[in-house]
């Protein structure tokens, strides 16, 4: 039986979504350009700094599903506004930390306030747009947080270069709280029928299509996200300026815009199968490229490729992650962005050791490996599920 959808908010509704996304991906990816300069103001050793983009994506990979809990009990737009209003609290903080060990513990709180906001945004779209209609509003969304991520490269590295590396920080925190208002507008999906806690757990936990996804997830965030953290980094410590390493890196952001634009006109027309290949192709060609050409030239085609990556991969895993349960859309929802959040962690803990000695070359040429194993069965498994549907 098809499922039923209430009549949708309209577009102009929806940019407090886009706005929130944007905002929480400026947010989690300031740290990128900014591992030098704050290790250099705080004098603290480059991984203390790295542990901050680390802590926050644990925080906001575990707090996914807590959020998605939360948001079946409160309500959607109220779930989002609560979470933003901590976040607001937290990104201020960031700013005005005194030692690495408070700046720390504000990124941790950062990244678990945050993490309403991306998944509240699926699953809200979820929730009030039909099926057929649902990939173009993601794509936007994920338009939204790659801009975001282009913002908080020029931002940051600018700021920093220019000012100090506080005045970034303090951008979320005072743009996040009109966010917070003006989503009082946004009318709140229909309450979910109340279930025990965990029961929606249970069930996507088990074996089948729902856990295919999640480990899927997981993989996708390491390689595709957590990559990220390391861009500009890499190119500051070859001798590149913060400003130029930002401007770099920023074509990441800029190229998914594009990129987006182009998957949503071809997802009607294009198997999921298809699109999912095309991302895994590109981000193997990424890779390559930076371990090919380690410079301004590699990392710059790298984070154009790494954007079309996202653009054809992503958004066709969010659609399935919003499809593969639909009587537990929220559940899977969350844990589907934990899984990409905790994989990004997971890299980014990893790529700590390598960055604090300049050994970006051998760490580059371990994603390369990993992304030649571990991506290319996300095609197979998606052909198969088509398969199955049909």
């Amino acid at each position: 039986m098809a499922q039923s959808h209430p009549a949708g908010p309209g577009a102009p509704r929806l940019r407090v979504l886009h706005l929130s996304t944007f905002l929480s991906s400026f947010d989690r990816l300031l740290i990128a350009p900014l591992l030098l300069p704050i290790a250099a103001d705080l004098e603290v050793p480059v991984e203390r700094v790295a542990a901050m983009a680390t802590v926050y994506l644990v925080g906001y990979g575990l707090m996914q599903v807590v959020w998605g809990l939360v948001s079946d009990r409160l309500g959607r737009v109220r779930t989002m506004r609560l979470a933003l209003s901590v976040a607001t609290l937290a990104a201020a903080a960031t700013a005005l930390a005194p030692t690495i060990e408070t700046l720390v513990a504000a990124r941790l709180l950062a990244g678990a306030a945050f993490a309403a906001s991306v998944p509240g945004a699926l699953i809200y779209i979820g929730d009030m747009v039909p099926l057929r209609e649902r990939h173009g509003p993601l794509t936007d969304l994920m338009a939204a947080t790659a801009l975001g991520s282009a913002a908080a490269a020029l931002v940051g590295a600018a700021l920093a270069d220019l000012l100090s590396w506080r005045l970034a920080f303090a951008i979320p925190a005072c743009l996040v709280g009109i966010v917070v208002a003006v989503m009082r507008s946004l009318p709140e999906p229909p309450a979910v029928p109340r279930a025990p806690l965990l029961g929606p757990l249970r069930t996507v936990v088990r074996p089948g299509w729902p856990l295919v996804v999640l480990s899927f997830a997981f993989v996708e965030g390491m390689l595709f996200l957590g990559i990220l953290n390391y861009l500009p980094a890499s190119l500051q410590h070859g001798g590149t300026s913060t400003t130029v390493s930002g401007l770099v890196t920023a074509s990441y952001g800029i190229a998914i815009v594009g990129f987006a634009a182009l998957v949503k006109r071809l997802a009607p027309r294009t198997s999921s199968a298809r699109l999912i290949a095309v991302g895994v192709a590109t981000g193997i060609g990424a890779y390559a490229s930076l371990v090919l050409a380690p410079g301004i030239l590699g990392v710059g085609l790298a984070s154009v490729l790494l954007a079309a990556s996202w653009a054809f991969a992503h958004s066709t895993m969010q659609k399935w992650a919003t499809e593969v349960a639909p009587a537990a859309r929220a559940t899977v929802v969350s844990l589907f962005a934990s899984s990409l959040f905790l994989g990004s962690s997971a890299w980014t803990a990893l790529g700590a050791g390598y960055a604090a000695s300049g050994r970006f070359a051998a760490y580059f040429a371990l994603g390369l490996l990993a992304v030649l194993i571990l991506t290319v069965p996300m095609v197979w498994a998606r052909h198969r599920y088509d398969a199955r549907e049909r």
